[in-house]
């Protein structure tokens, strides 16, 4: 009959649905392939605009403290082979070098891009006086991008805000290190160091050096042993005042100290890439160890943290720089140029080249990392007072 149909058979309907879904099913694949490449186009060409803006900039200013200026020379020389952009640091102390900036950036003078500054310095001075921006938004690079390439598949960031101080590596605290003269020490003294309190024993009095507390590595190693099981206020305060320690802020003569055998002990303060260096070239030095009962993660010194300035005098370069330090690029060249490394990158990515031993990561392990505590930096704020309090009294 013209005009009429009858219904189809059910084989037929199966037919037709089935011819639908691997459509459907079809376009699906399609559209998920062509993402990722119209994603890596879409980069490609926002970093290439990039690229561009950074070399019309011609140069990146950066704020370092100690490590940063002192051994990544070879990263920053690698920047500027790679883009033609200049990299500008700082000169003199991390403390020096932040009063100077806050001062003209009083004055409306804003002469710096990024900073390389500790944690501790960010906290103090960066963070509250709204010298910063919020670090996340810098990033577009997959490689940096990608949280499951970072520890604990996330980022982790410094200050109370979780957005400015944007931390790139950590140091492994597994026990408390030390060093000593091995022609002046026994091996048979030093396996009576068990514990941190073994260090207090008034038979090592005298013949003790550390880092004086003007020295960052100095107020940081004290700020962590105010917070480590079996050490704590009291061991910190004996430590300080009572235990015939010899402090001084100037490294070289720690190290002369120690390596001369006129102070036999150099306490755990920190900054040992010199010493590891020397007891390499056969120096009659070496490291000694009390372990700890668990692992941590510290933020070490000013190799720690990234932060970009707020009105930088070049945000594209600035830009540039960020995301290729922390690409996969840029950390395995942090973890291949610098000798003795005692800290390692918080990308899961890359060869730890250079990474002293007791500073890698085991892969599956979790740490305690109190630095990344949103309230660390007040909590260490107050520590730190006291700590200076307990020093001041020592000098009277």
């Amino acid at each position: 009959m013209t005009g009429y149909q009858t219904d189809p058979s059910p084989w037929t309907r199966f037919r037709r649905h089935l011819t639908k879904g691997i459509l459907f099913v079809a376009g699906a694949a399609a559209l998920a392939l062509a993402a990722p490449a119209a994603h890596a186009a879409d980069f490609q060409k926002e970093w290439a605009e990039l690229v561009a803006a950074a070399k019309k900039e011609g140069v990146v200013s950066i704020a370092a403290g100690g490590a940063p200026s002192r051994n990544y020379r070879d990263i920053f020389d690698a920047f500027k082979k790679k883009y033609g952009i200049g990299v500008e640091v700082s000169r003199g102390g991390a403390n020096s070098t932040i009063s100077r900036v806050l001062a003209e950036r009083k004055t409306g003078k804003h002469t710096m891009d990024i900073a390389l500054i500790s944690v501790r310095i960010n906290n103090q001075r960066l963070v509250p006086s709204e010298s910063l921006i919020p670090f996340e938004p810098m990033l577009i690079h997959p490689e940096v991008l990608d949280k499951s390439k970072w520890y604990g598949g996330r980022y982790w960031y410094g200050d109370k805000f979780t957005k400015y101080t944007f931390f790139y590596t950590a140091g492994v605290i597994d026990g408390l290190r030390f060093w000593y003269n091995t022609e002046k020490v026994s091996a048979k003294d030093v396996a009576t160091i068990k514990t941190p309190g073994d260090l207090l024993d008034p038979k090592w009095k005298g013949k003790i050096v550390a880092q004086a507390m003007e020295d960052p590595s100095g107020i940081r190693q004290m700020i962590d042993s105010w917070q480590t099981e079996g050490m704590g206020p009291d061991w910190v305060r004996k430590f300080i005042t009572g235990a015939g320690v010899t402090f001084s802020a100037d490294r070289r003569i720690l190290e002369t100290w120690l390596v001369g055998g006129r102070f036999p002990i150099k306490a755990p303060t920190g900054a040992e890439e010199e010493l590891r260096t020397l007891a390499k070239k056969g120096i009659p030095i070496k490291e000694g160890v009390i372990p700890a009962k668990q692992g941590m993660l510290r933020a070490s010194g000013s190799g720690c943290c990234i932060s970009a300035f707020k009105n930088a005098p070049h945000p594209n370069a600035a830009k540039l720089f960020a995301n290729w330090f922390l690409s996969k690029e840029g950390q395995t060249l942090l973890h291949t140029t610098i000798p003795n490394l005692s800290v390692s990158s918080l990308r899961n990515d890359v060869p730890f080249g250079q990474v002293i031993e007791e500073q890698r990561r085991t892969p599956g392990k979790k740490y305690f990392y109190p630095d990344a505590d949103p309230e660390s930096g007040a909590r260490n704020k107050k520590i730190q007072d006291e700590i200076m309090k307990i020093w001041e009294s020592r000098k009277r």
